[in-house]
């Protein structure tokens, strides 16, 4: 063999080793993607199961929080940190009528299936508004509007009465079912206080635990107006300050001018009756009659007060439940007065001794 054939020889030897080792490393490149792909593929379904976790827990603890707050909160628009801020809000509170004797002869077990009915159709209505919901408490449920969304004041004010009219309304139904599913003595009702004006709305408590609430006098007046509703046997009352916001969008009636429980600054009050035209026929009886003898009280005529509150009370719907009426109320209250009169220099302001 001669020179030349032996180095031809061994180029093609190293030709030969360099193509295996090309072919081997591409076939160890090849594997080694693969590998890589497997482990991406892992990676992917990994945070796909963690996303699905995590959304799982947020969707989880959102039936903790209003869906407004939720929203703020998970977008970065509210931080999760001890704060608050003065705002103009509208502050709605309601409970069941006559719960505490309701609760006390229902079993746990129907009882709080019962409630959880109520509350669900109640929050549906609520949610509908765009109504902010604060908390539950028993029977009783906290809504408030203007945060942390808000439609401006006098549309949160409408859209929290329309709330309300939607929600009486819905009783008249859901309360005859859960009547018969229950075996309860006689239908629900709801009972209503709303106020507006500023409240100082926010983040209260601890590093640890948090209230996302609205405190103020707004809030603790909406409380009293809830409570003190039933001493005019009526079921929506409302301030002078959230019925200014909406008069020219509802029906009421002119209630009293008075000073509540806890309260110094006395309150002009109203019942919410309807949305404009679509007040029940009674009423369009009532009012005018009512307002007469309201009018008359104010000017100190007792008897012509007496006698307009008298033809109001044969009008007024009674059924039962219901204790008495605006009307009735105004009739004892005169003749009391009648005999006891005020003096000229009296304001007409009543002063509740009771919530």
């Amino acid at each position: 063999m001669t020179d030349n054939q032996s180095t031809e020889i061994r180029s093609l030897k190293m030709q030969v080793a360099k193509l295996q080792l090309e072919s081997k490393l591409r076939r160890n490149l090849a594997s080694e993607i693969d590998k890589q792909k497997q482990l991406a593929r892992n990676a992917e379904e990994i945070a796909k199961e963690k996303s699905r976790e995590i959304e799982e827990i947020a969707s989880q603890l959102s039936k903790y929080l209003s869906p407004q707050l939720f929203a703020s909160i998970f977008s970065g628009e509210k931080k999760v940190i001890i704060q608050s801020e003065k705002k103009f809000l509208t502050v709605f509170f309601s409970d069941i009528v006559s719960f505490t004797s309701i609760s006390d002869n229902m079993d746990s077990v129907p009882l709080t299936e019962m409630l959880n009915i109520y509350l669900t159709k109640m929050s549906e209505i609520a949610l509908k508004y765009g109504g902010t919901i604060d908390k539950y408490i028993g029977d009783s449920v906290m809504i408030f509007f203007g945060d942390p969304e808000t439609a401006g004041k006098n549309n949160d004010a409408l859209n929290c009465v329309k709330m309300a009219i939607e929600m009486q309304n819905t009783m008249k139904k859901l309360s005859i079912e859960l009547m018969n599913d229950f075996n309860l003595s006689s239908p629900l009702k709801i009972r209503v206080g709303i106020n507006s004006g500023e409240c100082t709305v926010g983040n209260f408590g601890s590093e640890t635990r948090l209230d996302y609430t609205v405190i103020g006098g707004t809030v603790n007046l909406a409380a009293r107006l809830e409570s003190s509703a039933k001493q005019y046997g009526v079921y929506i009352q409302l301030s002078d300050s959230t019925y200014e916001a909406v008069k020219d969008q509802v029906v009421v009636r002119a209630l009293d001018f008075v000073r509540v429980m806890g309260k110094t600054e006395p309150v002009k009050v109203f019942e919410l009756i309807s949305e404009k035209g679509q007040e029940p026929e009674p009423y369009k009886k009532i009012l005018p009659i009512f307002h007469e003898g309201l009018e008359n009280y104010f000017k100190q005529d007792w008897d012509k007060a007496i006698e307009a509150f008298k033809t109001a009370d044969e009008l007024e719907e009674m059924f039962p439940g219901r204790k008495t009426n605006p009307s009735r109320i105004y009739i004892p209250r005169c003749q009391n007065f009648k005999a006891n009169p005020p003096g000229d220099d009296w304001d007409g302001v009543w002063t509740q001794t009771s919530k």
